[in-house]
């Protein structure tokens, strides 16, 4: 078999020789090989070809065919490029064995660029044969769906100037020995992204033959890169990656490397492009990076490092981008970095940094996007900041900035995206704030803003997030408001606005979320918000909004125009009843439903307090959208609570304390089965307590307390759970435990369902047992008992047991016999 093999390359490579001669040829038929032409209809017959990526070949010349080059000279295939789309499901699906595909591709022999990055060629073993297309100077098979271990024939392709085999999506290649890079003499790209390299067992940076490398990635896969270099400590940059001079591009990212950024690193004079974020890399910022002029873009973020921001980065004076962020850099942000007129992004985000931000920054005439959140600065946001107008996002969330917010920020006219979340600005909002035509978030929570929002808020057309809260903002919401047609998001809460809730809120047709509790609002909730179709999440608790139960919701009976998810109108005024149209809140009864909201990915901004199993509560990120709840406590609500309730089947939280409602609680409350804190305290509920509350086998809270419930407290699995008397005191007509109380005659309440069906579960079981050995004594006296009574069937029985035992006797006699002959005999015989 090992020598089939040897013989098939060698016959392999005989076609091969003097290939530069064969594909330098001229044919005058203008139309490609016929040879070519089978071996492609050959590679299409190995492919399903569901997108139709190879539709169009077919005819004689497949010169025409989409993604084959051809020679114009001599007609040969010179290049395939036939790169799928995973995310576009336009991919080729191998159908056949890899092999046949490469044997295909070998009769391509003047081969130069292949390309099959992005199909799918089903869990295969990259084939050594690649090693046999010597004419490759391109190479990209990323993700492809290869697995297992990179061939070393790869290394015979010496005139490879590109080499991807990154594996973004299935990430199942590695490499046992890096040694067969070093012979590709003229490589000046590499990508092995994604690809195991933490097996490797020799060095590629120390190799005499080093290739002339212009751009290494090496990133995204947690495992040791530096495995490859054994004379370094396990983990660490080696000092032996300068001698890669010629580098013009490097991404280690996303590795487990630690230690410090070598200083050899400077020997990368040609270098544009660093990439050595999400690491571990300690230590401080080579001051000798300096030297690396030519240096574009740096990325250093998500690692350890410390110590401050070296001055020497000013002679970076080519630097386009530079991301510090997630380290713990500290001391001040030096004025030289902005000097660097080309800079279009800084991120500093998430270290240690202290001081202020000068006003020198107004020179940073291309600055696109500035990041200076999760650190120590302070002083007041510089007046200059106004001159940087190609700025689209500007982030200074949790600082210590303080002063006002200056008018001059109008000017930003390219801003999209502003946060100044969480410092101690105050003043008040810059009516100039409206010019920021293009704005689509603002956010200016946590600081201590005053004064009235700003009319001219409503001029922000394209506006989609709005946060202006835990602030001290008074007045009224302005009707301007109504204007910010695309409006998704809004967030007022913890202010101190007052009047009412402006007529102009319907027109906010994509409004989806509507949080304005903590203020001093009045009146009644408006009708119009049930105009709001889009409208999910809503919190007005805190305020003094009445009277009457809002209009709007006693209409939802069936449309799902409305969805309270996460509803809270607590503390208000409310009054009058309870409408049944609670019980058909899609999001709460379609646990589907419910799952599509959490994962509209906007719950991750999301604040909001409530009163769950006894104690505040505030959610924030993607907490709230695990929790679907109903607050309506602290309201002056009167009635029987809906027995359409009972629906609310993914239902996680119901308060309703606080109120005047009276009447029984639904029976069949049992049936809100995702129920985890219920609180029906401080109202004049009557009756019993339901048996079927002991089958909510998630509840953790509850408290029924100071109601006039009567009666034995149900025993079950999850009451028991309840020990705390307190949850039912204030019903001095309630017996049973916890309480002291003992009911009267030591009577126990009936049993619950729970009960029933434990019975029932019982009874199954033993019927189940009671088959099971019937079963199995049908089937063994069926065999058994035949070989008892039949004598003719007992003896053909045993006979056959006997033949098979003296066959296997005969079978390894005649074994032991062949092996002892074979070490003990004569020589001569063999």
């Amino acid at each position: 078999m090992r020598e089939t093999f040897h013989a098939m390359l060698v016959l392999v490579a005989v076609l091969f020789f003097g290939a530069a001669e064969f594909c330098s040829g001229r044919n005058t038929s203008l139309s490609c090989i016929e040879g070519e032409r089978e071996a492609l209809l050959k590679f299409k017959l190995c492919f399903n070809d569901l997108s139709d990526i190879l539709s169009s070949w077919k005819g004689n010349d497949c010169c025409e065919w989409r993604g084959v080059g051809c020679d114009k000279n001599s007609g040969h295939v010179v290049s395939l490029q036939l790169r799928g789309s995973r995310s576009n499901r336009s991919q080729l699906h191998l159908i056949d064995d890899v092999e046949e595909v490469v044997s295909g591709l070998l009769k391509l022999r003047c081969l130069e660029y292949l390309d099959l990055s992005g199909n799918n060629l089903n869990s295969s073993v990259i084939p050594p044969f690649f090693g046999l297309m010597k004419q490759l100077s391109y190479l990209n098979l990323s993700s492809v769906n290869f697995k297992g271990r990179i061939p070393n024939e790869l290394g015979n392709l010496t005139r490879l100037r590109v080499l991807d085999l990154s594996d973004k999506f299935y990430r199942r290649l590695k490499v046992d020995d890096v040694q067969w890079i070093s012979h590709l003499s003229s490589l000046q790209q590499l990508d092995m992204s994604g690809v195991n390299l933490s097996h490797a067992s020799s060095n590629l940076f120390q190799s005499k033959s080093k290739p002339c490398l212009i751009k290494l990635v090496l990133g995204t896969w947690h495992a040791s890169f530096t495995n490859m270099v054994k004379s370094v400590k396990l983990g660490s940059i080696p000092d032996s990656i300068g001698k890669l001079s010629k580098l013009e591009s490097i991404d280690l990212s996303n590795n487990q490397l630690s230690g410090s950024i070598p200083d050899s690193i400077k020997q990368l004079s040609k270098l544009k492009s660093i990439d050595l974020f999400s690491n571990q890399l300690s230590g401080s910022i080579p001051n000798s990076i300096k030297q690396i002029s030519k240096l574009k873009s740096i990325d250093l973020s998500d690692n350890q490092l410390s110590g401050s921001i070296p001055d020497s980065i000013r002679q970076l004076s080519k630097l386009e981008s530079i991301d510090l962020s997630r380290n713990q850099l500290s001391g001040s942000i030096p004025d030289s970095i902005w000097q660097l007129f080309k800079l279009e992004s800084i991120n500093l985000a998430g270290n240690q940094l202290s001081g202020s931000i000068a006003d020198s920054i107004m020179q940073l005439s291309k600055l696109e996007r500035l990041l200076l959140p999760g650190n120590q600065l302070n002083g007041s946001i510089p007046y200059s900041i106004g001159q940087l107008s190609k700025l689209k996002c500007l982030y200074l969330v949790g600082n210590q900035l303080s002063g006002s917010i200056p008018d001059s920020i109008g000017q930003l006219s390219k801003l999209q995206k502003l946060s100044l979340d969480s410092n101690q600005l105050s003043g008040s909002i810059p009516d100039s704030i409206g010019q920021l035509s293009k704005l689509m978030s603002l956010s200016l929570s946590s600081n201590q803003l005053s004064g009235r929002i700003p009319y001219s808020i409503g001029k922000l057309s394209k506006l989609k997030w709005l946060d202006l809260s835990k602030n001290q903002l008074s007045g009224s919401i302005p009707d301007s408001i109504g204007q910010l047609s695309k409006l998704k998001r809004i967030f007022l809460s913890s202010n101190q606005l007052s009047g009412g809730l402006p007529y102009s809120i319907r027109q906010l047709s994509k409004l989806k979320t509507i949080y304005l509790s903590s203020n001093r609002l009045s009146g009644s909730i408006p009708d119009n918000i049930g105009q709001l179709a889009e409208l999910e999440s809503i919190d007005l608790s805190s305020n003094q909004l009445g009277i009457g139960f809002p209009k709007w919701l006693l209409l939802q009976n069936t449309t799902t125009m409305v969805d309270l998810s996460n509803a809270s109108i607590s503390d208000n005024n409310l009054t009058g009843r309870i409408p049944p149209c609670f019980g058909k809140f899609p999001i709460m009864v379609n646990a589907t439903q419910l799952l599509k909201r959490i994962t509209d990915g906007y719950w991750s901004w999301v604040h909001l307090k409530e009163v769950v199993k006894g104690r505040y509560l505030e959610y924030t990120r993607k907490t709230l959208g695990l929790q679907s709840n109903i607050d309506l406590s602290s309201n002056n609500l009167i009635g029987s609570i809906p027995e359409e309730l009972i629906f609310l089947k993914d239902l996680h939280i119901l308060n309703l304390s606080w109120n005047h409602l009276s009447g029984k609680i639904p029976e069949k409350i049992g049936q809100m089965e995702n129920l985890e804190s219920l609180d029906f305290s401080k109202n004049g509920l009557s009756g019993t307590i339901p048996k079927s509350m002991s089958s909510l086998t998630k509840l953790s809270h509850l408290n029924l307390s100071y109601n006039n419930l009567s009666g034995p407290i149900p025993t079950g699995y999850q009451l028991q759970t309840l020990e705390d008397p307190t949850i039912y005191i204030g019903n001095p007509q309630l017996c049973g435990a916890p309480l002291l109380k003992k009911c009267s005659n030591d009577v126990l309440p009936p049993p619950t369902d729970n009960f029933k069906d434990n019975d029932e579960g019982a009874l199954t079981r033993m019927w189940f047992y009671i088959i099971v050995m019937l079963g199995f004594a049908t089937g063994f006296w069926g065999v058994v008992g035949i070989l008892i009574f039949v004598k003719t069937w007992r003896y053909a029985y045993f006979r056959w047991v006997d033949d098979i035992g003296h066959w296997i006797l005969v079978v390894i006699t005649l074994k032991v016999v062949r092996f002892k002959k074979m070490f003990n005999g004569n020589p001569n015989d063999q």
